[in-house]
């Protein structure tokens, strides 16, 4: 997500706001509110350097010309959930995710002892929201999976395994990409179907990125933005005739 360093300052406030009828204790950054309750001052304080690193990381990976900064009233808010169990009680997500987002109101929500939260559950959400932010919080052409493939591609530290995903589409195993593009998040329940799920979304927005380069990425971006549509998109932004030539092009760039 290559920062361009800010300058930030750290207030350690024993400030007392209330979600859910329980009392949460509040720690701010220039950017960002995090709402806790028995994290420990070390835990905020290194949340909020990294929170601050990929603000500035993840806009300047995609491109973003910022005109909304995160500042004063507006900041991002993230809830720092005692456990899991406290976190699925209030957000009523599924057992498998880390932490999620709320891109209109720029609020992330996520329990300290999520595997690999700082490393990817916490730019992966900062990602979803200065990605909506970009392309448009209502735009009715992002599908899933871009969105998705987008935020772990911020992830500093990915599990992808490019020949599992090649020994899945030899035998056929895979999602096809007009399949992919009508998956909603209720729709994927078993471990390995979520597994697939995020491994392709992932493998195809680094194919747009590392094969043609972000500028073009960018493009595509701007381009979604104003058309609200994915192919039209694809075909303006890239040399691919539809969703059908994408496809076609990733699969061989696996394969290869």
């Amino acid at each position: 997500m290559k920062p361009l360093k800010l300058l930030f300052v750290f207030l350690f406030l024993p400030l007392i706001v209330f979600a859910d009828n329980q009392p949460w204790q509040v720690f701010k950054s220039t950017h960002f509110l995090i709402f806790y309750k028995s994290a420990k001052e070390s835990q905020l304080n290194e949340l909020a350097l990294r929170a601050e690193d990929y603000y500035n990381k993840i806009t300047d990976d995609l491109g973003f010309n910022r005109f909304n900064f995160w500042t004063w009233d507006n900041r991002a808010k993230i809830y720092l959930f005692d456990n899991q169990q406290e976190y699925m009680k209030a957000t009523g997500v599924p057992h498998w995710t880390a932490g999620q987002a709320q891109v209109n109101s720029k609020l992330i929500q996520t329990f300290i002892t999520a595997k690999g939260f700082l490393d990817n559950v916490l730019p992966h959400e900062m990602a979803h929201i200065i990605f909506r932010e970009m392309v448009g919080f209502n735009n009715p052409g992002i599908p899933l999976w871009l969105e998705e493939g987008v935020a772990s591609y911020q992830e500093q530290k990915n599990y992808f395994v490019k020949a599992n995903l090649a020994n899945k589409i030899k035998q056929g195993n895979f999602i096809n990409l007009d399949s992919l593009s009508k998956l909603e998040v209720a729709s994927l329940k078993a471990d390995d179907e979520v597994g697939l799920f995020y491994a392709e979304s992932y493998s195809l927005v680094k194919y747009l990125v590392v094969v043609f380069g972000k500028d073009k990425f960018v493009l595509f971006c701007q381009n979604l933005r104003d058309r609200k549509n994915l192919t039209r998109a694809l075909v303006l932004t890239y040399s691919f005739k539809g969703l059908a030539d994408f496809e076609d092009s990733w699969k061989k760039y696996i394969l290869k």
